[in-house]
């Protein structure tokens, strides 16, 4: 393993995020025959393809997909190591990795892409999807943060509490049986879209209804929100979602916005990352940039938990 370099480490990097080689060269600002001929010492090294080639693109092996983490996370590393003590925004060239969920996508990162942007220009960011591996992601230096609600988060994980999120429900614009006002009665009666796998929203819109003693009609579950704005348009069907999700779909639609005719919990939007990179100075920066963006006056930073046996559980 003394063979393995830098570059190396970087050409399976790139390979693995583009799907291509000749993508991964240009990338890395190399000829693709140079590019072939790194492939083809990775592939020596570790005695395996690592990537094939597929209609869809080169596509990793599972020998591959075992070293990905352990390959960002040396990048990760080695990038922090060679970072200058104080972080310089406009002049660095780093790569954030964040996981989040898909409400944040829509509601939250457009704005961080515009701020880093404008005081970070060459930063790149790279998104995750929050999920059950995200602490370990954290842990390893593969991911640097999380933004969403981790309250199973084990040992080792700041914690800042960014702002709160309430509930609405939306429905369509022409909407046959809702106008103005929409009530428990409506909310029975009602088909309603659903996202499954469960979120942490949903889940706590879930306890709010067995709580009230109702049942909703779940006509339709989808995988994640990214189209849930255009079928509650189109249909006669209705949804409970984030205030903040429920304000941007209900401008891009059109949709009709309700207060939730139960009582429905807020919940905490956070920031998490582990104590090992706590005073990495690009690390700090970072954070602070999406505290300014998000945080509501008054919060503040949670230290790491005691060592516990419960593991953290997917938002």
């Amino acid at each position: 393993m003394e063979n393995i370099d830098t570059k190396l480490l970087r050409v399976f990097d790139e390979i693995r995020r583009t799907g291509s080689v000749s993508a991964a060269a240009e990338r890395m600002g190399m000829s693709q025959s140079t590019m072939s001929f790194f492939l083809a010492k990775l592939r020596e090294l570790f005695d395996d393809p690592l990537f094939v080639r597929t209609t869809s693109g080169m596509e990793p092996t599972a020998r591959a997909l075992e070293l990905e983490g352990r390959v960002a996370a040396a990048l990760a590393a080695m990038q922090a190591l060679l970072e200058p003590a104080v972080f310089l925004p406009a002049a660095s060239d780093r790569v954030f990795r964040l996981c989040m969920t898909d409400i944040s996508h829509i509601v939250l990162l457009p704005r961080i892409v515009n701020r880093l942007r404008d005081v970070a220009p060459a930063v790149r960011i790279e998104i995750f999807r929050i999920g059950p591996d995200t602490p370990a992601r954290m842990e390893s230096g593969e991911a640097d943060l999380s933004i969403g609600f981790m309250p199973q988060l084990d040992a080792g994980f700041y914690r800042q509490r960014l702002f709160e999120q309430d509930f609405v429900c939306v429905a369509g614009p022409r909407h046959p049986r809702i106008g103005r006002t929409f009530t428990r009665a409506d909310f029975a009666r009602e088909g309603h879209v659903d996202v499954s796998p469960s979120t942490t929203s949903q889940l706590i819109v879930e306890q709010a209804i067995r709580r009230a003693g109702l049942e909703r009609q779940v006509v339709l579950r989808l995988p994640s929100y990214l189209g849930l704005a255009a079928i509650i348009a189109q249909t006669d069907f209705v949804a409970t979602v984030p205030s903040l999700l429920g304000g941007i779909v209900a401008r891009q639609e059109g949709l009709r916005v309700h207060a939730p005719p139960i009582p429905i919990e807020r919940y905490a939007v956070n920031q998490y990352w582990h104590a090992r990179f706590h005073r990495d100075p690009g690390h700090a920066w970072l954070r602070q940039t999406l505290a300014e963006l998000f945080m509501d006056t008054g919060v503040g930073v949670s230290p790491p938990r005691r060592r516990s046996s419960r593991r953290a559980g997917s938002p």
